[in-house]
Parts: structure tokens; sequence; C-alpha cells
């Protein structure tokens, strides 16, 4: 007889006896059957576990056991019990996972951390490194590695290097915290460019206006997304006096840029990405808030009006709003600014765009206003304010990974952030950027984003609803004390490894404070890198409780949120109520209409359509409180939601103090009812002239299914996604 310390896993790797993984999955399987109390599973799959060890230990006689040695000796001793339908179960669990090492072995992919098929895929096709016949060559713990090495370069001394290298690699690892696509795309690459989003400047000039358009390409080239404001651009028809001719506005060259875009692939794996800011009183706006209603135009751009508090005011006063000509500032029209409003707010209604920028609340809280001036523009998804040619650095904390026993654990989340900030503060030196301007802009203000993902996860395990006053309040809660430990962190590098360049002349410096970095929170969607880590994508609710994924053959593979069905599986429903409840929840994605379901159990297991528009702003206001830059979230509206609603989600978001907001109603991007009003119509406001539009969805607002794997795709934080593969038209 021998002592059992080593197993033999079935690629042929010696590790650690743990007798405890035995436990769980007998415990497991006991749990699905009930042919065992309750209250006494554990204790049974404890006393099970030793007489399956004990044969064991006979059995291999001082032979190394392997892991199918262990799994048929449990099956033998289940039936031997006479617990015959556990034993099936057990049986059922070995199969399922057999195919599930079938399909990772045709993916290609070492899988040495223990992640799903579907975290595989989205690495292989989005991270790892391939060989030049398209062979893949990293493993996920390489992947991670690379990057740990990379941003621990920039520490100094060896030692010192080892022991960031050791803790970025464990909290990345543990996908306790995920750096942007750029780190895991680039970072140890010969020229890794680790930010995501830029802006870029677009002057009332000619030869500036293209210089804009070349450094475009260039970004997009480089992986990144470009935000531009176009306001500084004469209207439509103003006297051009070099040419002696007339502007064709501001729309027209965004055209132009479009264009530009759809010919640059990102880094070769993703479709380019842009946001388009007009200001609110440009005499251009209709043609900008109109400019995607065509089809087949700007489909490369979100576009959003920039909005004034003054704006806002007028709206909500019903009074007279000026358009100016940028050129001269000299007013060439007055309008209702309701009626403006109304229009924007239609369009939103009908294809998610535009959406709006808050101006005056991004930059209450500038530091920099009076040396580098106004915020005016953002980046693709809007979660990041930025000046012209400034760069944004994004990383985010996985709070489903910040639950412990059914409590957050605050001081791991305090040691996470403290490490995620050094991290992100090393990469903007680690990184290079596509223009010279960006590597000035970024080395002087080292602008990083730490946000967080996962947040619906952690309500799920909170048993907290995400509607509800508790959810919010939680958000809150976790969002400050990130940023509390956040800012004091950048405090410290400040006096460890001096402030930022551009500190001269701010808020800081007349404060007193000496910062390593001019802002240090932001909520990106984390579109992919949330797939990455298995977790619900940036600050949204879920949108389903279970999905059919398309993963490898056309029949699919039906996903059920896991703590969706934990709490089911340990409710009192009966084994055919527990059936039918995943098979209901699977068509629709709620389980909000299942009658005999507890109202526990809905208020906690809502998603986005469950959630009224005014509950997910409520949301998003609570993180932009303790965010420095922005919040990126989508407003969901359901398909029968009318204007009015979207115009009191709007008002409420500036209301609240968000930086901005970005609408989808389901359905809005596909088939349309668009509705024309006549002079003699708007009299009698009943009568209305409806003519039904297609905008078709491929190759126009996104692609109905995936280029890359054929699974049809979502809209997700207003970005087309595949949950399939990762692909977007604009993830983070």
């Amino acid at each position: 007889m021998t002592n059992l310390k080593k197993i033999t896993k079935r690629n042929g790797e010696v590790v650690k006896f743990k007798e405890n993984k035995i436990i769980e999955v007998i415990k497991l399987a006991l749990k699905e059957t009930n042919e065992v109390l309750q209250k006494k599973q554990k204790k049974e799959a404890e006393r099970l576990t030793k007489i399956a060890i004990n044969i064991l230990k006979k059995s291999v006689n001082g032979v190394l056991a392997t892991v199918e040695q262990v799994q048929n000796i449990v099956e033998q001793v289940l039936m031997a019990a006479g617990y015959y339908e556990t034993a099936k179960k057990y049986i059922l669990y070995r199969e399922q996972h057999k195919q599930i090492r079938k399909i990772k072995e045709t993916l290609g992919v070492k899988d040495n951390l223990g992640l799903n098929v579907n975290q595989l895929k989205v690495l292989r096709n989005r991270y790892l490194r391939h060989d030049d016949e398209g062979k893949t060559i990293e493993s996920p713990s390489d992947l991670f590695k690379r990057v740990a090495k990379s941003i621990a370069e920039k520490e100094k001394g060896k030692k010192n290097k080892k022991k960031w290298r050791d803790k970025f690699y464990k909290v990345i690892s543990r996908m306790e915290f995920m750096p942007a696509g750029g780190y895991l795309r680039s970072a140890g690459t010969k020229k890794p460019t680790l930010a995501n989003c830029f802006v870029l400047p677009v002057e009332d000039d000619m030869e500036a206006i293209f210089d804009a358009i070349k450094w475009l390409a260039l970004v997009q080239q480089a992986g990144g997304g470009s935000g531009f404001n176009f306001s500084k651009l004469r209207p439509k028809g103003d006297f051009v006096g070099t040419s002696g001719g007339f502007s064709t506005g501001p729309v027209s060259f965004m055209k132009v840029f479009d264009a530009a875009t759809a010919q640059v692939m990102q880094g070769g794996y993703k479709m380019g990405a842009n946001m388009g800011v007009l200001n609110i009183d440009h005499p251009d706006i209709l043609d900008f808030i109109n400019c995607k209603t065509k089809d087949g135009e700007m489909t490369n751009f979100n576009i959003s009006v920039g909005v004034t508090d003054k704006f806002m005011r007028a709206v909500k006063k019903n009074k007279n709003f000026n358009l100016k000509n940028p050129r001269n500032n000299q007013v060439v029209q007055t309008v209702k600014a309701r009626n403006l409003f109304n229009e924007i707010v239609s369009l939103a209604w009908k294809t998610g765009d535009p959406g709006m920028v808050f101006l005056d609340t991004i930059n209450k809280n500038n530091p920099v206003k009076k040396t580098l001036g106004l915020l005016t523009a953002t980046n693709p998804c809007g979660e990041q304010p930025l000046h012209a040619f400034d760069v944004c650095n994004l990383g985010s904390i996985n709070l489903a990974k910040m639950v412990i026993k059914g409590e957050v654990d605050y001081k791991k989340l305090e040691e996470v952030t403290k490490i995620a900030i050094r991290f992100l503060d090393n990469g903007v030196d680690v990184s290079r950027y596509p223009i010279k301007e960006t590597t000035k802009m970024a080395k002087n203000n080292r602008r990083i984003g730490l946000g967080v993902m996962g947040f619906a996860d952690m309500l799920y395990q909170l048993s907290l609803g995400y509607n509800t006053s508790e959810g919010v309040k939680l958000g809150k809660k976790v969002m400050a004390v990130i940023s509390k430990v956040a800012v004091e962190e950048s405090e410290r590098l400040g006096k460890e490894k001096g402030p930022f360049k551009n500190i001269k002349g701010s808020d800081y410096e007349k404060k007193g404070i000496v910062r390593r970095n001019l802002a240090v929170t932001t909520i990106a969607p984390t579109g992919t890198i949330a797939m990455v880590a298995d977790v619900s994508s940036g600050i949204e609710p879920n949108f389903a409780l279970s999905f059919v994924k398309n993963v490898v053959d056309e029949s699919g593979l039906l996903y059920v949120n896991k703590y969706f069905k934990e709490v089911i599986e340990k409710s009192n429903l009966s084994k055919k109520q527990k059936s039918e409840v995943l098979k209901r929840v699977a068509k629709t994605g709620s389980c909000q209409d299942i009658e005999y379901l507890s109202s526990s159990i809905k208020k906690v297991f809502v998603t986005a359509y469950d959630i009224s528009p005014e509950d997910h702003v409520k949301m998003q206001a609570g993180f932009q409180k303790s965010t420095e830059n922005a919040v990126s979230k989508t407003i969901n509206f359901p398909e029968n939601a009318t204007m009015e609603d979207i115009k009191k989600a709007y008002l409420l978001a500036w209301e609240l103090g968000c930086k901005g907001i970005t609408v989808y109603r389901s359905g809005s991007r596909e088939t349309q009812i668009l509705s024309i009003e006549t002079d003699k119509d708007k009299k009698k406001s009943k009568l209305k002239i409806q003519s039904k539009v297609r905008i078709k969805p491929l190759n126009q607002r996104f692609a109905e299914y995936c280029p890359e794997c054929g699974m049809k795709m979502e809209i997700i934080e207003g970005c087309a996604t595949c949950r399939s593969c990762g692909f977007s038209k604009c993830s983070i």
C-alpha cells in the first residue's frame, strides 16, 4: 500500500493528489439525484471518497495512480453503495468532460489553467501567438506570463522586476484583474501597442483635415479606435475664402473618415471604430444626427451630440436656442431647444443613434482645463473623454472574483486595485504609440483607466437585484473603494517615480497633490476581456440567463448562468420543474414569466430587458460618482418603448451627473417605422404618414452574422459582438 500524494493527469503531467476534488464531484452528483438527504450529502461524499481511496491504494500498489483509474473506482464505489442514479450522473459527467476535452483538442490550445471552451476559443482567435502556418504556439499561461514580464520590465532592479512580474501574473492568471485587449495582443512583442483608444483633433483647414485622416489610419492599423469632435468645421454652405467656394460641412468630411476606416482592418482582427461628436450649437446639427439613417453610410461611426447645461435647461423650460457658425461665432439660426431635443430622441428611438455627451459635466472636474483646455470628444465607446492626441490605457477588476463566502472581500479588492494601478502605469511607458503627438501626450498625462467587470455576477452571488436600491448602493460602495485606493496608489507612485509632467499649473498642483496619473478610473465595456474571464461585461446586467453558443458544430451548446443554475438546483422545486425552468429560460433568456419561481429568485436574476431604463441610468450614475473618467453603459429599452421613455432617460442621465448616455431599443437597428408629419398633420397631432424602411443589418448597422465563425451577433454596449469567438466591431 502507498500514500497517495501525487497523481498523473491525462496529458502526462504529475500533480498533487487532491482528495477534496473527489469529494466535491461525488457531492455534486448526489445533489442532482437527491438519493441522499441534502444535509447528509457532504458526509456521505467524504465516506465514499475514503472507500475509493483505500481501493485505489491497493490497486495501484506503489505505482503512480492516474486520473482515469480514480474515476473508474469512484464509479464502482457508487454502484456498490446502491446509488445507481448518482452513478449514472457521474458517468454522464465523465462523458461530458470527455467531449469537452475533445473539443479543446480541436481548438489546438493547451489548456493549463482549467479554462472552458469559450474562453479558450476567444483567446485563440484574438490573443494567443501563432506560427506562420496559423498553428497556436502559446498557451493561456504563456500569454499571461508574456504580459506580466513585459509590464514588470519597467521596474528597477532584477529582484523588483521578478517581484512585480509574479504579482502581475498572479492577478491576471486568476482573472482577478484583466488588462484591455491591447495588452493581451501585443505586450511582449516588438511593437507593443497597449492603448486602445485615442482622440484626434479636426481643425477647420483642408490640410489639417487630411492630417487627421492619416492619423486615423495609423491608429486603426495599430488596433486602436478614434474619437473626433467635428465642431470646428464650418457649416455646409459657408463661404471658403481660400477657394472662393462654399463648405460642404462636417458631415461630408465624416464620410471621408468613415471610408478611410473601412479600408483599414484594426490590427488585422477587427473592424475599425470611431466616435463622432458635434456640438449641439453647430448649424449642421440636424444633418449630423440624421447621418446614420441612410443605408450604407457612417457604418464605422458611433455618433454623439456634445450637449451643454445651457441647452438642457432650455429644453426643460422650452426656450429658444442659438446655433452659431464656429468660424466667427455668429448666430445663424434660432430654434426651439425642445424641438431639437425631440428630434434627437426620435432618431435614437429609431436607430440607437445619436447618444449624448454632457460636455459641462465632463469638464466640471477636468483638472487641466486651464492648461490643456476643455475635453470635447471621447473614444468610440464613450467611457474615455480625452484631449487632442491623448490616449486611454485600460484594465478591469473582475468583481465576480471579489466575493468570498457570500460577502465582498474588500481587503482583496484593495490589494488587486493597488497592483492594477501599478500595472497600468507601467503600461504607459511600455506601449508604443502610432504617432509622435500621442507618444508625447501619453507620457505627459499618464492617464489610465481602471474599471470593473463581472458586476452583475457579483450581484447574483450576493443575492441582490440589479434594479434595487441595495444593488445601486453596492455599486457606489465598490467603486468608491476602488477609486479611493487607486488615487492613493497614484499619489504614492507620484512620490516614488515622479508626477505626470502636465501636473504643472493643474488643479492638483494648486492643492499640493502629487499624482503619477492625470486620471485613474474608467468603466469600460470590457466586451472581449469579459469573455476571456467568463463574466458579465462591465457594469452591464447579463443579457440572458441561458443561451446557445455555436462553438464547434451547428447544433450548438446550451449555456446556463452558473449562479442561476446553482440556485435552481438548491431550490425546493421538483425535478420536473427544475428541468422545465432551464428549458424555458433557454428560449427567452429571462426567468420573470415562470409562475412557480419564487419572487426572491426573480428579484435577483434579472437581465437587461427586465430592468427599467430609469434603473439602468441610476446604476450608471452610481458608478460615475466615483469614476474620474467616464462610464460606458448601454441603456436598454424593450421593443415597445416609446420616444417619451427615451426622452426621460436622457434627461435623467443629465440630472444625475452622468457624463454621457447611449441607448438601444431592442430591434431598432433592423426594421423601422419612420413617421413623417406635414404641417397640417402637426396641427391635428394625430395623422401620420408611415413608411416601412429596412435598414439592412449586413454591411450596414452591424453584421447580423459573425464574419469569422458564422454565429449570430449581438449588440453589447453599443458594439456588434460575437459571444462565440469574440469578434467585435469596437471591442475593448
